[in-house]
């Protein structure tokens, strides 16, 4: 059984070992497996969607060419190829290392009639390899399932979420419990960047207990929940700029309202503006302002107050601003 973090092709700017720094995530979703093919029929699209990053960076917008599987601009020089471990990649792979061995692959793509059929037959047919995204984590108990190997485990380490630590830690202690569910020994097999990572680490020894001392002290330290609470206050518009703009405004009053002594009696904090992890979806851009502080009726009250205050200036017309507690994602 063989377990990836991601179900679709990445690139990267020259060759990343630090997903955590990586400046370009944003890039790397657009890439789509058959992007070489359509980029030989459009140029157009090179230009569109796959600037030189370096480039940018400098102010200046430079166009990356395409050729012989690399990306490459020809102002500075840098270059992007197609790597990564999505499963259609990796059933590729695993084609050429075991020709003879049964591969079944269990993915969004693969289960749009559901996931029954393919489990079935896997467990009928004593198929060798089982490869999946997430669904073949949970819940799965097969008994002669022996060996589990887990993909760029890390990479859920790295998501702009309070919760990305125990996630991580949850999702890899259940995959890793797949093997050795009968009488025969189990092993697992975890692939990562970060090898000393602590979660990384307590996951791969089945570790609750020292996850948990390290995780609680760590969300002491960050005063996240259950701690405090986190409110995302997010703008969004059409006009970067201006949302930008709009999202320092709603810091500075954030910062005002919590002078008031109802609320600094918690202790707030107010952090950013920030781009979201995705910062342009459906052509509205998004920045967004953190408050830390405590989910009690008077904090309640302040950040309904700004939702109405925001909608009735005009200067914000055609933005729109709302707000999460927690926030899962």
């Amino acid at each position: 059984m063989c377990y990836g973090t991601n179900c679709g092709r990445e690139g990267a700017f020259g060759t990343c070992y630090h997903p955590e720094d990586c400046i370009m995530r944003a890039i790397e979703r657009d890439a789509e497996e058959n992007l070489a093919a359509r980029l030989a029929r459009d140029t157009a699209l090179s230009r569109e969607h796959f600037p030189c990053p370096n480039c940018l960076e400098q102010g200046e917008r430079h166009s990356l060419t395409y050729e012989n599987g690399l990306f490459t601009c020809p102002e500075c020089g840098g270059w992007m190829k197609h790597v990564g471990a999505g499963t259609q990649k990796v059933e590729e792979e695993l084609r050429e290392l075991f020709p003879e061995a049964g591969i079944l692959r269990m993915d969004a793509d693969t289960t749009a009639g559901g996931h029954e059929e393919i489990l079935q037959t896997f467990e009928r047919e004593r198929v060798p390899i089982l490869l999946g995204t997430q669904m073949v984590a949970k819940g799965l108990d097969f008994e002669n399932v022996t060996l589990v190997g887990v993909l760029s485990a890390d990479i859920s380490l790295y998501v702009d979420n309070y919760r990305a630590a125990e996630r991580t830690f949850s999702l890899l202690t259940q995959v890793v419990g797949r093997a050795g569910r009968g009488g025969k020994t189990g092993r697992a097999v975890i692939q990562t960047y970060t090898p000393g990572n602590d979660v990384i680490r307590c996951a791969a020894r089945q570790d609750y207990d020292a996850f948990y001392e390290s995780e609680i002290r760590m969300r002491r330290l960050r005063r996240y929940p259950p701690f405090a609470d986190l409110f995302t206050v997010t703008v969004s518009g059409t006009e970067e700029g201006r949302v930008l703009r709009a999202a320092v405004s709603v810091r500075e009053t954030l910062r005002q309202l919590c002078r008031r002594p109802e609320l600094a009696a918690g202790e707030p904090e107010v952090l950013g503006p920030a781009p979201a992890p995705v910062v342009k979806v459906n052509n509205r851009f998004r920045y967004r302002c953190t408050l830390v502080g405590k989910n009690d009726k008077a904090t309640r009250e302040m950040l309904a107050w700004l939702q109405k205050d925001f909608a009735k200036d005009s200067a914000n017309r055609g933005m729109n601003l709302f707000v999460d507690h927690n926030a899962a994602d």
